[in-house]
């Protein structure tokens, strides 16, 4: 039975607890971004070391940041873009990066770099879910809270906001030294071809396959810190036959025009680009470009950010086009690339 007398004592124990969940919560937030923090751990970690790749450039001098998962550190290539178009840019991905995590990375390469244009690859939304699992529009006030208890979107949300939890295990590399893969400047290089059957994964149609709400309101902060601090945004999807559909091609073009950021989808895009499907991929799921698809994909997203972004070459720049030249052929003589003799 509960008296006046058993509340006394319960205040205090209730108060104990409430005051070791504070500190708790305090502890996590501080060796979050003390110790487990994306900088120091991408120097023992090589699945983040090419996403900093950035620390390692001259200061304000990348054009164009690359942001999401692993499609476009496989897809684009920044040695490529600046050897065709004079264009300066870095790739800051992993695998299964979310648009938080995008985010947080753009935040720090802003305080060393002014970038022009900011490409973020859209797959990232979809967290790896499979395109058979499809989530079909729904209006409820409830839909945040059915997101949170989903497992996988709630463990996504803790460990996006703590570090710490990512991260947590690895002491286990703390006598390996990274090793970021040089002069890529984030790219993941892989010159594999695997043959693949055609398949037709974007058969048009009018349903869609929404992102998780949390998700979708990551992408709407993400789209407002852009237009806070000036800086131009384009919505990009890479090929990829294992993840995308037209399904959620219209999903993201909604929020795209929602945001009012341009929705470049390369899916639809082959014929243009001038690549295969049975041959362009480097894995059997044809999930990720292989090396010579990835260097046409850039070719072709540079001459479109060249027409719609105004950004302009940087070959007149003496000391960065030294910088940068020396890039393109150290890259290729570490992958054994064959380069074109100069005339």
């Amino acid at each position: 039975m509960i008296n006046k007398e058993n509340v006394k004592k319960l205040i205090p124990q209730v108060l104990k607890v409430l005051a070791f969940a504070l500190v708790f919560v305090v502890l996590i937030q501080v060796l979050s971004v003390t110790v487990f923090n994306g900088t120091k751990i991408s120097q023992v970690s090589k699945k983040r070391a090419c996403a900093y790749s950035f620390t390692e450039d001259p200061e304000n001098t990348t054009d164009v940041v690359c942001l999401g998962s692993s499609d476009i550190w496989s897809g684009f290539v920044p040695t490529e873009l600046w050897e065709k178009y004079g264009y300066t840019s870095v790739v800051s991905s992993f695998s299964r990066q979310s648009v938080a995590d995008a985010q947080s990375l753009l935040e720090q390469i802003v305080k060393t770099q002014s970038p022009k244009l900011v490409i973020l690859e859209v797959d990232t939304l979809y967290d790896g879910r499979g395109p058979e699992d499809v989530i079909k529009p729904h209006d409820t006030s409830l839909e945040y809270f059915f997101d949170l208890v989903e497992p996988d979107a709630f463990e996504n949300m803790v460990m996006r906001d703590n570090d710490i939890f990512t991260f947590h295990n690895i002491w286990k590399d703390h006598n390996k030294k990274s090793k970021r893969r040089e002069f890529a400047h984030g790219h993941l290089y892989n010159n594999t071809v695997e043959k693949i059957k055609y398949s037709d994964y974007m058969a048009k149609t009018d349903e869609r396959d929404i992102p998780i709400y949390t998700n979708s309101q990551q992408l709407r902060a993400f789209a407002k810190y852009c237009k806070e601090n000036d800086l131009n945004v384009l919505f990009l999807e890479i090929p990829s036959v294992s993840s995308w559909t037209y399904a959620r091609h219209n999903a993201v073009q909604d929020l795209s025009d929602e945001l009012g950021v341009e929705l470049l989808d390369l899916n639809l895009l082959y014929d243009e680009i001038g690549i295969d499907m049975r041959n362009c991929y480097r894995d059997t799921s044809a999930s990720h470009l292989n090396y010579a698809a990835a260097c046409k994909v850039t070719d072709y997203v540079g001459k479109y950010i060249g027409e719609n972004y105004g950004i302009e070459s940087r070959r007149d720049d003496a000391e960065l086009a030294e910088y940068w030249d020396n890039e393109v052929v150290q890259f290729k003589k570490s992958n054994k690339i064959k380069q074109e003799k100069s005339k």
